[in-house]
Formats: C-alpha cells, sequence, structure tokens
C-alpha cells in the first residue's frame, strides 16, 4: 500500500484549490509517521481540525472541502485568516480518524467549531496560547503544536507546556529554521521595495515571528526546560518558493467560483483536478524525500522535560 500516496490524496481532497498546501501538509504528516502519540494528548493551536483528522487518517467524502465552509473572500486581501468565520458545512466523514484526540485548544471559536465537526477531540478550549495555559500540571502525556512561531513568546508558551506535561512525556513541534523567511518572496520587497513582492506577501513575513537556526531553537529548549530527543528537517527551498506564491494570488476568485457550482459539478471538476495533479505531486514529494537536507528550512523536534 503507498501510504504516502493516500496521505496526499486525502489533503488534496481537503485543499484541492490551494493544492501547494496539500504538500506540504503531506510532508509535515510523512515526518510524523512514525511518532507514538501517549495518552492524554493536546493537539494546542489546533485550528479547524483538519490537519489533525487527515494525520490520524481520517477521510472525508469527494463533497466536502475546508473551502465550502468559507462564506466570504474579501479579508483575504488585507491579509486576513479567511477561514476564521461562522460559515458551516459539515463533513461527511467516510472514514474516522484512527486515534481520539483528548484535547484541542485554539484561541478562535469559528475555527473550533468546524473542528468539533470531525468528532476527533473529546474537549475543545478556546484560548490565547500567550497566556498561562488552562490545565493543572501533569495534565498530558503527548502535546503536538505547530503554531509555536506564530506566538508572542516562545519560551513563555513552552515552559507552560512543560508545566502541563508529565514528567515522562513529550512534545512533538514543527517550527521553521532561519533560512524559511530568506525563501520568502516578501525578501525582495524588503531588498528592492519592489511592490509586487508585498502585494504577494500579504503578512505572511510579518505574521511568522520566529525563525531560528538548529542551535537557537536549541537553546530556546533548553531554557524552557526541555532536551531533543528527535530531529528532523523538510520542507526544501524550492517547496517554500512555490508555496509562497502557488495558487494564492488567485485563491480567494476560485474559492468563490467553486462555491457557486452546485455540488455535482463541484464534485466534477474537483475530482478531474485531483486527478491531474496527484501523479505530479506523488512524484514531487519523492524527489523532496530524496533531496539533500541542507536547504531544508523547517524542523521537527521531539522534545521532553530535562532530567
Amino acid at each position: 500500500m503507498d501510504t504516502n500516496g493516500q496521505i496526499l490524496k486525502n489533503f488534496l481532497n481537503l485543499y484541492w484549490l490551494r493544492p501547494e498546501t496539500a504538500i506540504w501538509r503531506t510532508l509535515d504528516a510523512i515526518q510524523m509517521k512514525n511518532i507514538a502519540f501517549q495518552k492524554p494528548l493536546l493537539d494546542a493551536g489546533c485550528g479547524d481540525g483538519s490537519f489533525s483528522f487527515t494525520l490520524f487518517s481520517g477521510e472525508t467524502s469527494k463533497s466536502f472541502d475546508v473551502y465550502s465552509t468559507i462564506s466570504s473572500t474579501k479579508d483575504f486581501f488585507s491579509g486576513k485568516d479567511i477561514h476564521n468565520q461562522n460559515s458551516f458545512v459539515k463533513p461527511k466523514i467516510t472514514k474516522k480518524s484512527s486515534l481520539k484526540i483528548n484535547v484541542g485548544m485554539d484561541w478562535k471559536s469559528n475555527l473550533l467549531d468546524k473542528a468539533k465537526s470531525y468528532g476527533l477531540y473529546n474537549k475543545l478550549i478556546k484560548h490565547d496560547m500567550n497566556k498561562k495555559f488552562p490545565f493543572e500540571e501533569n495534565s498530558f502525556n503527548s502535546v503536538f503544536s505547530n503554531v509555536l512561531y506564530w506566538l508572542k513568546d516562545p519560551i513563555f508558551s513552552l515552559s507552560e507546556i512543560n508545566r502541563i506535561l508529565k514528567n515522562n512525556g513529550q512534545v512533538i513541534i514543527f517550527v521553521p529554521d532561519k533560512k524559511f523567511q530568506n525563501f520568502l518572496i516578501f525578501n525582495h520587497f524588503l531588498k528592492t521595495k519592489s511592490k509586487w513582492a508585498k502585494i504577494l506577501d500579504r503578512g505572511i513575513h510579518d505574521n511568522i515571528k520566529h525563525c531560528y537556526t538548529n542551535q537557537e531553537w536549541k537553546k530556546i529548549f533548553s531554557t524552557s526546560g526541555f532536551e531533543i530527543s528527535h530531529h528532523s528537517t523538510h520542507l526544501s527551498k524550492n517547496l517554500i518558493k512555490f508555496w509562497s506564491i502557488g495558487l494564492r494570488p488567485y485563491s480567494p476568485f476560485l474559492i468563490e467560483m467553486a462555491n457557486k457550482l452546485d455540488n455535482l459539478e463541484r464534485k466534477r471538476i474537483k475530482n478531474r483536478l485531483i486527478n491531474e495533479l496527484y501523479p505530479l505531486f506523488r512524484s514531487y514529494i519523492d524527489f523532496e524525500l530524496s533531496s539533500p537536507s541542507k536547504n531544508n528550512c523547517f524542523h521537527m523536534y521531539v522534545l521532553k522535560p530535562k532530567s
């Protein structure tokens, strides 16, 4: 069975109108394939739940994707999160996730409402991770987070994770390397003041607050009371350059057009697009996985409390 291919198909089903995101998410999931998540498990910064649901082998019907829940795209042009709105389409679950997560936590109510619909979380909590976490000490065996680099103070947030983690617990996080920020399209604006680069960026550069080398992250982890038990890198320079533009400039218009189609026509076009893109993207993922890692610009760390 082609496990990587199935992961890609599941993410393409969700992100067909931004297929470059499907590649990124697939590579994230592949990094995590051999991690044994121990309960109780906290998904810190769970968003709409679509990534974790798919990570744990959940599948939805072809009639659902994350864009069908978007009623307006106007906020895209001011750099805001267009998924954070209260329009709602309940996904039809064709395969339940292989793991139930004890707690999902995020600071956006609309995204938590969407996360609830996957049946993945036992409990969902609205909370700003820049503030003290609403849990007692020694509450979780595993914490997963993919939002640390968006937060104001990663040392504070990691220290809070350390506080709520059991003594033999583990933390799984994704964070960007310093190279990541250098690869973003906005750097053309910083160097040349080219307006086109600022328009294409639409806030990505400013929102991603923390990009550090492995040694710098290691120091941050140590200050927060952690040591590294596993480290890997992924996402090449080429992929980041592709992702930072991709279909993003056109995506609001593609979403609006797709959401005006009846379900049958939408499903037909979506299937055609996925069938055409899959061989290209499947081959490219193998290329990414076999390429030298020196230009990779995202880290995955598994941390444990210092002994």
